[in-house]
């Protein structure tokens, strides 16, 4: 069984009628059920609400860093709802970010089903497009949920 932190974007975007809150519960029950139904143990949660943008670090990032530097708090993958709109929104976060997922090693995307180890994410946030990624052995299955669109 993996230990999973899961990470939620008030930005996702379900449609404009979607309060940022509703969009970090719609996350957390999806991720949640997800991960029970995979045998992943979900050991702590971070949103980014309430986060106002650049040029500030994310607090959850910054928190989630200081956790995995103890080797009892180890977890094995950073799951996040979708990598849609991630190099963007991250930009003045990145080198946290990375350095977060270079510290796990994988990163996991529910919506598109991409699993990324920390090199590959680096090349990602870096710009570069999933053909040059060269994803393989993608380890989730893309979302059955109706309500998104």
């Amino acid at each position: 069984m993996e230990n999973v932190f899961c990470y939620y974007r008030k930005s996702i975007n379900f449609g404009n009628s979607w309060t940022p809150v509703e969009r970090i519960i719609h996350q957390d029950k999806v991720l949640f059920d997800y991960c029970s139904a995979n045998n992943l143990n979900v050991t702590k949660r971070f949103s980014d609400l309430g986060y106002l943008g650049s040029p500030f670090q994310r607090l959850e990032l910054l928190q989630i860093r200081k956790i995995i530097e103890k080797p009892k708090n180890k977890a094995d993958v950073l799951l996040f709802y979708s990598i849609g709109g991630l190099r963007t929104e991250m930009k003045s976060n990145a080198k946290l970010l990375l350095e977060v997922v270079d510290i796990l090693g994988k990163v996991h995307f529910y919506r598109e089903g991409l699993r990324l180890d920390s090199k590959r994410f680096e090349l990602y946030m870096n710009g570069a497009g999933k053909s040059e990624i060269e994803i393989q052995g993608q380890a989730l299955t893309p979302p059955t949920d109706k309500r998104e669109a």
